[in-house]
């Protein structure tokens, strides 16, 4: 008897079939991973510049400020920019832009005067937004309180 060695077309083809299917399985949710790990990056990197614009303020003894855009713009010597990683967004009515003063704290533009700077009354909070993630965990909240504490990020909806 001759011993038959190697693969049928037959079973090459169903294994083939069944690693197709099992790959359009994982598709979407692979998807939902790179919203996800988008809106924790974003979510990371707004801390990372809040800190790092507080950390001059404190050190170099001037106002610095961080600036929430959507497009890239350059850093300049007072002002630090931060925007969102892939599909992630500033929530809408969110505060654009928040001041650092030379103690650390957190200071907002006077609403009578726009070049003058007055301490904040209250925390600043931001919300980081992904509306692709299909959960209720599809945003993250960075609170400044108004001494300059940066409070770890929190799950939230938009």
């Amino acid at each position: 008897m001759n011993k038959n060695n190697g693969f049928t077309l037959i079973e090459l083809m169903v294994t083939i079939a069944v690693l197709g299917i099992i790959a359009a399985m994982a598709a979407p949710s692979f998807g939902n991973m790179l919203n996800k790990q988008n809106l924790n990056k974003s979510g990371q990197d707004l801390i990372t510049v809040l800190n790092k614009a507080r950390s001059i303020a404190v050190l170099e003894r001037r106002l610095m400020e961080v600036k929430l855009t959507t497009s890239q713009t350059v850093d300049t010597v007072n002002q630090l920019n931060w925007i969102p990683s892939g599909k992630s967004i500033l929530k809408t009515g969110s505060t654009n832009s928040i001041f650092f003063g030379i103690s650390g704290g957190v200071f907002i533009e006077d609403p009578s005067d726009t070049t003058r700077m007055i301490p904040a009354n209250n925390d600043t909070v931001f919300t980081v937004c992904n509306s692709y993630i299909n959960n209720d965990k599809n945003a993250r909240i960075v609170t400044i309180s108004r001494m300059g504490t940066i409070q770890p990020t929190t799950e939230g909806t938009c």
